[in-house]
């Protein structure tokens, strides 16, 4: 049991030095555009309309994306005593969702910088704000953990029972 918890801390420890990194890496970068810290090339433009309705469905469609396929990635985690296979699947399902989320507030940073649009500013605020449902959580690990032993007790239980019939 004591391995299994150095196992989850050092996971979680690892995805939240990730998480902080993404999410500072691209504060920084929203913060120095907004206060035009960064020289462009170019002057502010605007872009068409059908870029910019592209980008807010891709935003739209990204953010309960990356929480959905969250949930699905761990609910397909085989029930299995192997804590590896649960650690390795959890951190593949919480690279995937923050990778998301973080192309999505990339985009968005990237054409408030272009065309100073603050239709991509809000979504940029509302991006930082999905990203408090996006920290990954020791809990849920452990949880995730305990399922597939619940199961495979479960399982024998039930080969008992077979057998004694």
């Amino acid at each position: 049991m004591r391995e299994t918890k150095n196992i989850f801390d050092s996971t979680i420890s690892s995805l939240k030095l990730q998480y902080w990194l993404s999410i500072a890496v691209l504060a920084s970068f929203f913060l120095l555009i907004i206060f035009d810290l960064i020289p462009f090339p170019f002057e502010k433009n605007d872009i068409s309309v059908t870029l910019e309705r592209y980008a807010i469905v891709i935003t739209i469609i990204a953010i309960p994306a990356a929480l959905k396929l969250f949930a699905v990635m761990l609910k397909k985690v085989p029930s299995s005593p192997d804590t590896e296979l649960v650690v390795k699947s959890y951190k593949k399902a919480s690279s995937i969702r923050l990778l998301i989320i973080n192309v999505a507030t990339l985009m968005n940073i990237s054409l408030y910088a272009i065309s100073g649009n603050m239709n991509f500013f809000w979504f940029t605020i509302v991006l930082f704000i999905i990203y408090v449902f996006c920290k990954p959580s020791y809990p849920e690990l452990a949880n995730l953990a305990e399922k597939g032993k619940e199961s495979v007790q479960a399982e024998s239980e039930i080969k008992n029972i077979e057998n004694i019939q």
